[in-house]
């Protein structure tokens, strides 16, 4: 069997991001953060009850208003952040709250969805493999549509019956600045109602006309099941446990759920008239070795497994898709104590630098001790390059 290590050196994804950190706060944390500037408002109680802020979080959000409004710091969500808030948040009211304090620190910024980024994190390792000139130019990491974290562009197409483009008129008919500003109001409304779902009332509209939220949860339990599988293969086998767990995670990820992909991306390239020839066994395992976010999923996964009592949730799934992503494209997350642990065990993955506060306490010191950066909302590479 083949080793699976992290590569010495990582292959990123060609994207842009601002040169100021970027910080991935879980769900948990955001209902905190909700309870905290509702507290902090004025409100005493959530419906029926008394809204209980746990310590650090009024802390914590206020060193987040200040690194947002001196731009020492941006916030974006992720499309985990969009279906959970929709799983989690049963009541419409709360999701209204929860989704005040992300549409307030995020101005609805949200990273590449993983599909994608994996996709780019391929063809970044081909290019390097192949020793070719970059095969496709840089994207921004961050986009301010919800879409984008699942592959779609945002925006308004304006038809007519025929199908015609008809912008222009409306541009001319309006003017520039109103048709500006309806535009801009318009995309507003589309964002706000993609983060805080629907309401109750809306919902036997919504399905007539294709709305099924439990798409998301069957394609969860699919993943959840591989897991399930894997828990009992390694159940008929300990010593593996004990040994190459790593490696194993390692083939049956890529194999289960990125080798349609990868076989999809040569074909694209072929079709773009590039390199696209197979690979050796020895070249495969150097290419996925080498890609970040692929390599954080299966460091949590063989975390995870290693205890053989661990009983795998649907949350897990979410948790490693979402900190896939954050821990290997921003540079601060407050997770949970369970997913935290995972990263912070995984020995292999340090390099990545990424900073895991243990609490919102820490996580508000660290923010207010950011320094101010001139020119904040420029596009750089990724990985920013840090000391320390």
């Amino acid at each position: 069997m083949l080793r699976a290590p992290v590569a010495e050196e990582l292959v990123w994804a060609g994207v842009t991001r601002p040169p100021v950190p970027l910080v991935y706060f879980d769900l948990n944390h955001y209902i905190q953060l909700a309870k905290a500037s509702r507290s902090a408002a004025g409100h005493a109680t959530e419906g029926n009850r008394p809204i209980a802020v746990l310590p650090g979080y009024s802390d914590l959000l206020d060193a987040a208003r200040r690194a947002k409004a001196e731009g020492r710091a941006r916030f974006p969500l992720s499309g985990v952040h969009f279906m959970e808030v929709a799983h989690a948040v049963p009541s419409p009211r709360q999701r209204g709250h929860v989704a005040d304090i992300m549409e307030e620190l995020s101005d609805f910024s949200y990273l590449l969805g993983r599909p994608f980024l994996v996709q780019m994190e391929i063809a970044a390792g081909l290019d390097r493999i192949y020793n070719s000139p970059a095969s496709y130019s840089p994207m921004p990491l961050l986009h301010s549509s919800a879409l984008w974290a699942f592959g779609q562009r945002g925006g308004f197409r304006f038809v007519d019956e025929a199908g015609n483009d008809i912008e222009p008129q409306l541009r001319k008919e309006l003017g520039d600045e109103a048709y500006d500003n309806r535009l801009a109001e318009m995309n507003y409304i589309r964002e706000r109602k993609l983060l805080e779902g629907p309401q109750d009332r809306e919902i036997a509209d919504l399905r007539k006309r294709g709305y099924a939220p439990e798409i998301y949860a069957t394609g969860t339990q699919s993943r959840l099941d591989f897991e399930l599988e894997t828990s009992t293969i390694l159940d008929g086998n300990p010593a593996w446990r004990r040994g190459r767990l790593r490696d194993l995670i390692f083939g049956r990820d890529v194999a289960h759920d990125w080798m349609t992909l990868f076989v999809l991306h040569l074909k694209q390239r072929e079709n773009d008239g590039l390199r696209h020839d197979l690979l050796e066994p020895a070249g495969m395992v150097n290419l996925w070795a080498a890609m970040p976010q692929v390599q954080v999923a299966i460091s949590m996964k063989a975390h995870y497994h290693r205890d053989p009592s661990r009983v795998w949730r649907s949350n897990d799934i979410a948790d490693i898709d979402a900190l896939s992503v954050a821990y290997a494209y921003c540079d601060a997350l407050l997770t949970d104590r369970q997913a935290r642990a995972a990263l912070v065990g995984s020995r292999e993955l340090r390099s990545f630098g990424a900073h895991l506060p243990a609490n919102a306490r820490e996580m508000a010191q660290w923010l207010d001790d950011l320094p101010i950066i001139p020119n904040p909302d420029d596009q750089v590479l990724h990985p920013l390059r840090r000391s320390g």
